[in-house]
């Protein structure tokens, strides 16, 4: 009988709990927002009417880099990580710098990488990528144009509408940032930027546009700047006419970190969430607001729609996603994709006497030179910065593709400010004890306020915890730390005590504050020479906090007098071949601030200039995120390659690219200038505090350029190749509604390559202002050598529309236009023209 009740009794247990899971199941699936066969319109709908007023407004303020979950309804949290070049949420794959991905002109391979990075931000359990940045880089020393994709906002669209596609094909969230005219980090927080609406619509709006319209972007985040009077975060014309009005945008508003500066205004307007935090929209500041009615619930309700509305689009409710899953991170996949665009990034400059690619035949010792050889300068600064988990430098490329066979002479040179190793831990002491380490306490507040959290001893000062918390028990955010320990000097001497920090840091050496830079910025590198006596013991005390964001913290010393430049000098002398790998690094480019001037930082014009004068075999790697002046030595090095920041594959781009082991195809997203002055940005920026008037209006980039006539360094468009093209047979018909212009490309050359088409448009109407030239399509095609294809371009109506800001509408005047094709904006190989009826 036991046996019997025992036998019944594990039959009717599975059974029960199938009845009860059955059960459970239609229960769920009778609430309509969880019954996923129901239209999302449905589900929002259901779930908004279920929560209270109190819920609504907390959905309006983020957690950081989430928004906040409500368990009663199971609504979890959105999460975010930082883009665009990578998920920045611990150490992920680094692609390249926005300008190298344009520099590609390869749209294809921008959604790949943006399924890559979607792919990744599910690998970590995220949902939204804050990202794309496409912002127009109207100032060539601009501190985030590194992030964007260059001057024009066609390309820039194109570049954008791929990037989109691919995170979204994943079930992620883009972001497209920064809405609008965010085109400087000086005074980003608050300047006015002042432009007509022609302008803004037909230069700083376009890409949004696209993002919007063709891509489906789920989400916009708007920017730290004042537009026309309005901070963008609650400016109507921005957000509410072109963005949900006229473009029909049914998706998230965020705010940039900290960019809100009102509670009524911005409640009213049509930004959706206030990140990082709820400072201004939460329950204590609007709860009172709704009930009197200065702000209507039907406004709060529609901002909570489109938060719910996105949830439900990545399939929130149905499939989570919250837990990390590591095989989707740096996949070999990824990391191909990476290299792939690093080098149809890379834009070779000048090629005299073929001096690429290399001749290995002839070439049996190169002297590799300078700051960016030997290390890998993925990206720029700031929120934009991955820490990848693998990454190569060119130097340590070539080593490994040329494997003894040709003799690598390498000195650096000179080096970039944050380019110093940590103080040797065998030089610090304990301030009471004889045994090595400093003593750290650690705050859990940004202020070394109280007791500290932590005490405990650290080996040395190097770190950087971005997106981490320092210690267990401290938070991740608004923390400090204070280090003290005797230093001992190695031998007798000057040196430099040196200070890497982001954010603030003061220094006391021998009790003396002899660094003072307490303040929030991107990391900044300080430095102050000091004399040693050789075993002698000197007090140091570091003091550092952090705000949000990144979180470096890096103490070094190094001798004042370093012989490195003369060294490469003599190592130019004795190579056949010396490549000065010169340029940036995530120091001077980063945001947060903009570069001082566009000259090469600490010396390395000279050093260009000295080992050309030793080796008339000289090529230069430029690794920057956008142009920098080249006047001292252009004319006096046969090789100028531009190589951007290429992300943690740069390296063996370059190295391919240098070997000839890849064609290259890159084309310049933006001009570079001979001289700052040129930019048509140069009259009007820092002229006025806390205002930048737009007076360039639509002559941005090479339309500047172009409308005054002014040479560049180089155009627009332009690049090189190991071949050479020919373009001929133009011919243009209406086809319906629309254009054809079509013409053949040839392959003149010896070696296979790919080509850069670039059609341009001019409307000749002298009633109307317009440029000499605005790129409308372009194509990226590879021919063998002595190989023909046609490439035939569609143009609508559209295409010949200007913004009439009178009508507050787009035109297109009938007439006669003027349409050339070519290899770049200055070098246009055929023209035509077609009559718009």
């Amino acid at each position: 009988m036991k046996k019997t009740i025992l036998f019944c009794s594990l039959i009717t247990v599975p059974l029960t709990l199938m009845f009860l899971g059955a059960w459970a199941h239609q229960e769920h699936r009778s609430i309509p927002y969880r019954d996923p066969s129901l239209s999302i319109e449905q589900r929002v709908k259901d779930l908004l009417g279920r929560l209270t007023l109190q819920e609504k407004i907390s959905l309006l303020g983020g957690t950081g880099f989430a928004t906040r979950p409500i368990p009663r309804l199971g609504i979890p949290e959105l999460r975010m990580s930082d883009g665009p070049l990578g998920v920045r949420w611990d150490r992920s794959t680094a692609f390249p710098a926005g300008t190298a991905m344009a520099a590609s002109w390869d749209t294809s391979l921008i959604c790949k990488v943006g399924r890559a990075i979607g792919q990744e931000l599910r690998g970590k359990g995220r949902h939204v990528i804050l990202g794309p940045c496409v912002n127009i880089a109207r100032i060539p020393m601009g501190g985030r144009d590194f992030e964007s994709y260059g001057e024009d906002p066609y390309l820039a669209s194109r570049m954008a509408v791929g990037y989109i596609e691919g995170v979204q094909s994943e079930g992620a969230a883009a972001t497209v940032k920064h809405f609008a005219a965010n085109n400087q980090e000086y005074e980003r927080g608050f300047v006015d930027v002042q432009v007509d609406h022609r302008t803004l619509n037909e230069i700083y709006l376009p890409t949004f546009k696209a993002a919007i319209q063709e891509a489906k972007a789920l989400c916009v985040m708007s920017a730290y700047n004042k537009v026309n009077g309005h901070f963008c975060s609650e400016n109507d014309y921005l957000l509410k006419s072109k963005l949900k009005d006229d473009w029909k945008f049914d998706g998230l508003v965020m705010s940039d970190w900290g960019a809100v500066h009102s509670t009524i205004p911005t409640a009213n307007g049509a930004l959706d969430l206030e990140m990082p935090t709820g400072e201004f929209l939460n329950d204590s500041t609007l709860s009172g607001a709704v009930k009197s009615g200065v702000v209507k619930e039907e406004t709060i309700n529609d901002k909570v729609r489109r938060i719910l509305r996105v949830m439900f689009e990545l399939g929130l409710f149905d499939k989570p996603q919250l837990e990390p899953d590591t095989a989707l991170i740096n996949t070999p996949d990824h990391r191909q994709i990476a290299y792939q665009a690093a080098i149809e990034g890379i834009t070779l400059l000048r090629n005299r006497r073929n001096i690429l690619p290399l001749n290995l035949n002839t070439t049996k010792s190169i002297a590799v030179i300078g700051p960016n050889a030997a290390i890998a300068r993925t990206t720029g600064g700031g929120s934009a910065m991955v820490q990848p988990i693998y990454s190569i430098s060119p130097l340590e490329a070539l080593q490994k593709k040329l494997g003894g066979k040709v003799k690598i002479n390498y000195v650096d040179g000179v080096r970039l400010g944050e380019d110093f190793k940590a103080l040797d831990a065998a030089l610090m002491f304990l301030p009471d004890k004889g045994v090595n380490g400093l003593a750290a306490e650690y705050f859990d507040n940004a202020k070394l306020s109280g007791g500290p959290r932590v005490s405990k001893q650290d080996s040395t000062i190097n770190f950087d915890w971005t997106g981490s918390a320092p210690v267990p028990g401290v938070p991740a955010d608004h923390f400090s730390v204070r280090w003290t320990t005797r230093l001992k000097a190695p031998a007798t001497g000057d040196y430099f005590l040196e200070v890497a920090s982001d954010d603030g840091a003061r220094l006391y050496f021998d009790g003396k504050m002899v660094v003072d830079n307490w303040s929030n910025h991107p990391v900044t590198v300080n430095s102050v020479k000091v004399h040693l006596i050789k075993e002698k013991f000197y007090k140091i005390k570091l003091e550092y906090y952090q705000d949000t964001g990144g979180a470096i913290a890096r103490l070094g010393l190094r001798p004042a007098e370093d012989d490195s430049f003369k060294k490469a000098i003599e190592a130019a002398k004795r190579s056949d071949v010396a490549v000065v790998f010169a340029g940036t690094s995530f120091e001077y480019e980063t945001e947060g601030k903009d570069r001082e001037d566009l000259v090469l930082p600490v010396n390395q014009d000279a050093l260009i200039e000295a080992v050309a004068k030793a080796n008339k075999n000289t090529v230069v790697v430029l690794i920057t995120g956008s142009p920098v002046i080249m006047n001292d030595w252009i004319n006096k090095v046969d090789g100028v390659v531009q190589a951007w920041f290429g992300g943690d594959e740069a390296g063996n781009a370059i190295g391919d690219v240098l070997l000839g082991r890849y064609n290259p195809s890159g084309k310049l997203p933006m001009t570079f200038p001979v001289r700052w002055e040129d930019c048509s940005a140069y009259n009007s920026y820092k002229k006025q505090d806390s205002v930048s008037v737009y007076s360039d209006g639509i002559f941005v980039g090479y339309r500047w350029f172009d409308k005054h006539d002014i040479k560049p360094l180089f155009p627009f468009g332009y690049g090189l190749s190991y071949t050479t093209f020919s373009y001929s047979d133009m011919a243009a018909k209406p086809v319906g509604d629309s254009y054809e212009v079509a013409f053949k490309v040839k392959n003149t050359g010896k070696v296979e390559g790919v080509e850069v088409p670039q059609l341009y448009i001019h409307d000749p109407d002298k009633a109307i202002v317009s440029p000499v030239k605005e790129l409308k399509r372009f194509d990226r095609i590879s021919l063998q050598p002595g190989e023909t294809k046609e490439v035939r371009f569609v143009l609508t109506k559209s295409d010949f529309a200007h913004y009439d800001a009178d009508k507050e509408a787009w035109v297109t005047h009938p007439g006669p236009y003027d349409i050339s094709v070519g290899s770049s904006s200055r070098d246009t190989k055929l023209q035509c023209t077609i009559t718009v009826e």
